[in-house]
């Protein structure tokens, strides 16, 4: 089985934010929805996808492709699980899953040939029922193939275009023309995988947000000031009652609490000096300092190492060491220098050793000037902020004559640390700034310090309580709808960082590895390995996947025709393993996959391992499975697994039918058909008495023969006898009790409980000597109904 990974939401497009936004809490919903239509005013956003998942509940298909007028009905449960839909050749299955997956994209244009058009019917007449368990939709298709979704009420309307494109980025339908397409042209495979791999949305929606937390930021800090000026306010005017209720409440109290405290301040006059705008104080912290002085000093290194110009040098080693040159295989055989064409100095191994050295130099370089880059954005909070206006005003007024080379020094450090985001400082320099920023960070504390207490007393001499109260109180209004937003920007912005994040883990890994490990479940006892698979040739143009194949330890040749070594049924199933990881990606809004023939070419041995992934997919999704071949649903019966079953025939002269039936094994199938004869017979005779009898015991013991047999195949598998070993075995119980005994003995191997033959032998006898002749009087309907006891006993041996 595949192994479990965690689920990774990957956004890509703006598209892929919009869907997301249907999981979020609403006020956070809201607000991305809001900046995603400031971005992009053209994307349309709608619920319809986002109400998933949606399953698949009927299939209704008429005068499309083999159906002609009697429509065929595919009743399906509109939850997970697993429906196997079998039919021969020719039957009209594929008819069915192309109505279905035509209807249900929306009439997306196919990427193979079909001829729609039936040729005993021409009105075409498909609806394709969805349902998510609360409403259900009609997706309809007529004339000319043109598709629509019909409301409760009957109207029509086009498919929403979110709809279409869900379809057509996750595919929960694959046709087998189109699987066989898949690894044609890698350019085919790309589109199966991944189409955007550019974090660009991501980023510009982190930038969006960035602003909308730095506005509240400052509204926030706003009303904090406020509060606190208000509260130094109401203490100096001795309300000590009204102080410790400002002080209990905070700068942000509720409704109740801010009628409480208006109440109180009712009776005061009004008049309150503005705010200071005095930027915070900061301090240098060691820890970050050491460590940009660590990474300065290994950035100098680097950059003194060989690496600098080292990426031509090294190209030019490369070229000198790389195969297939005529000339330097030459004078490598010969072991001549091609510069100095000096023989013996091991030319090609010192080559080798100098573009290593230039690599692991070139490496160390990049290295170090990111960590410096980090190291000197966590050094932005050892600086001063900008200097506002009022406080630069305020400082012009103090007597101090080193005000001004302080505030120059002030301009001098914010500059410098603006100037470190972008180029690297020298240590002497970073130091003498930090040194320089420390000293000020003292002055500047005693300087605020004392503009507050002016500030304070001025307040004191000259406002009223209820002035400071209700210039709090404005503020905090002011401010509200930028707080409100900061508060659900911070926890979006959280949401966003993880998104990011997740993608940079690694985009295409988790497809890509789940692609080698499906491989893997399909082929585990193949030499060819898949190794590798990985995105090439850019995601906008030349789009292509490599793969790494090796047969045994030796790796084959990689390139655009990598994939030519695969037999039929390789290519199959790397066409499953590359599909149904797209398919099945959570962000889907499609809880259903139906498959049409994925066992094509497939061995035995491969349609028993993706029975046992089938049935892993089953219990996420509902996956329904057309195909011609009775091996995959003996494969899940010996898997233990009990799959619908959906038998489809095809009847009539001139006027073919396709008649649809839910069977439980096949020799109640047989049963049910004698039955119909019987019950036709009763109007128009068939024959003697006795022919009748004679015909019922002979498809009597057909339907016991085939049930067992049936049975005793799936015992097989399950306890993992060779495919030649059950066949053995059935070429030697040639008689219906050899074959019961048989069956009872492989029950015992699985650990099952046997049937009683014995109370079987008289119908076993009776059935036997009909085949030769022998039928013996009584009701053909008593046959039947005994045989149905056998078939029942028989299986409930493997149930």
């Amino acid at each position: 089985m595949v192994a479990e990974h965690p689920s990774q939401r990957v956004l890509l497009t703006w598209a892929d934010i919009a869907a997301a936004a249907a999981g979020l809490e609403p006020d956070m919903r809201d607000l991305l929805l809001e900046l995603i239509r400031a971005k992009n005013p053209n994307l349309a956003t709608s619920v319809t996808t986002a109400d998933g998942p949606w399953y698949v509940r009927n299939v209704h298909v008429r005068g499309h492709v083999g159906v002609a007028e009697e429509a065929v009905d595919l009743t399906l449960k509109p939850t997970t699980g697993l429906t196997i839909v079998t039919a021969r050749n020719g039957t009209g299955k594929t008819s069915i899953a192309d109505g279905a997956r035509h209807t249900l994209s929306g009439g997306t244009k196919r990427s193979y040939q079909v001829l729609a058009n039936n040729v005993h019917y021409p009105h075409r007449d498909i609806v394709v029922t969805v349902s998510n368990g609360r409403r259900d939709i009609e997706i309809v298709c007529g004339a000319d193939e043109v598709v629509q979704w019909r409301d409760t009420n009957g109207s029509l309307s086009t498919p929403p275009s979110e709809w279409t494109e869900a379809f057509e980025r996750y595919m929960p339908v694959l046709l087998y023309p189109e699987m066989s397409q898949v690894i044609q042209d890698p350019s085919n495979l790309h589109a199966f995988l991944k189409h955007a791999l550019e974090l660009t949305a991501l980023e510009e929606l982190q930038a969006l947000l960035k602003t909308d937390r730095e506005k509240g930021t400052a509204a926030r800090r706003a009303v904090e000031a406020a509060h606190a000026s208000a509260l130094n306010g109401i203490a100096k005017a001795g309300q000590e009652e009204l102080a410790r209720m400002v002080h209990e409440y905070g700068a942000f109290p509720d409704e109740q609490a801010q009628a409480r405290i208006i109440g109180l301040a009712e009776t005061l006059p009004e008049s309150a000096p503005p705010p200071l705008g005095l930027p915070d104080t900061w301090t240098i912290d060691d820890g970050l300092r050491n460590r940009a002085v660590i990474a300065l000093s290994r950035l100098d290194d680097a950059v003194r190492s060989d690496a600098a110009g080292a990426n031509a040098l090294l190209a030019v080693l490369q070229k000198a060491l790389a195969l297939g040159d005529t000339r330097l295989d030459d004078l490598r055989d010969r072991d001549v220098c091609p510069v100095c064409r000096t023989a013996g100095q091991e030319w090609v191994r010192r080559a080798s050793e100098d573009a290593e050295r230039l690599r692991t130099a070139t490496r160390e370089l990049r290295s170090a000037t990111a960590a410096t880059t980090t190291a000197l954005r966590g050094l932005e909070r050892c600086f001063p902020a900008a200097l506002t206006v009022s406080l630069r005003r305020a400082l012009t007024q103090l007597t101090d004559p080193a005000t001004e080379l302080r505030i120059r020094q002030w301009d001098r450090l914010v500059r410098l640390a603006t100037d470190f985001a972008t180029v690297a400082p020298s240590i002497a320099s970073l130091t003498e700034a930090l040194d320089e920023s420390t000293d000020l960070a003292g002055w500047y504390g005693s300087i605020r310090d004392g503009l507050l207490a002016r500030r304070d007393d001025a307040i004191a001499a000259q406002a009223t309580v209820r002035a400071h109260i209700e210039s709090w109180m404005d503020v905090r209004s002011q401010e509200r709808p930028a707080l409100v937003r900061l508060a659900v920007a911070e926890r979006l912005d959280r949401k966003v960082d993880r998104w990011i994040r997740t993608a940079r883990e690694d985009i295409f890994a988790p497809i890509g590895k789940e692609v080698m490990e499906l491989w893997s479940v399909l082929n585990p006892d193949a030499d060819l390995k898949l190794t590798g698979i990985a995105l090439t040739g850019g995601t906008k143009l030349r789009r292509s996947v490599a793969l790494d194949l090796a047969d045994g330890d030796v790796a084959l040749p990689t390139g655009k025709n990598s994939s030519a070594v695969l037999s039929t049924g390789q290519r199959n199933a790397l066409s499953l393993a590359t599909y149904l990881p797209r398919a099945t990606q959570p962000e889907s809004p499609f809880g259903f996959l139906i498959l049409d023939d994925p066992i094509h070419a497939f061995d035995t041995w491969r349609v028993r391992y993706l029975a046992g992934h089938l049935m892993t997919l089953a219990d996420r999704f509902q996956v329904v499975v057309f195909t011609h071949d009775d091996r995959l649903w003996r494969e899940l019966r010996g898997l233990g697994a009990m799959p619908t079953h959906i038998r489809m025939d095809r009847y009539g002269d001139g006027r073919p039918q396709v008649r649809v039936r839910h069977v439980a094994s096949p020799g109640i199938q047989r049963l049910d058909e004698v039955q119909r004869i019987l019950g036709a017979e009763k109007g128009a005779p068939i024959g003697t008495p006795d022919a009748v009898t004679a015909m019922t015991l002979a498809m009597c013991r057909q339907a016991v023969d085939t049930e067992v047999v049936a049975q005793i195949e799936i015992l097989g598998r399950r306890v993992g006898s060779p495919e030649a070993t059950v066949v053995a075995d059935l070429r030697s119980a040639r008689k219906t009790l050899d074959q019961l005994a048989l069956l009872n003995n492989y029950a015992r191997r699985a650990g099952l409980r046997a049937i009683d033959v014995n109370g079987f032998t008289p119908t076993v006898h009776a059935l036997n000597g009909a085949a030769h002749g022998r039928a013996p009087e009584g009701d053909p309907q008593l046959w039947v109904r005994q045989t149905r006891k056998i078939i029942k006993a028989v299986q409930q041996v493997g149930s």
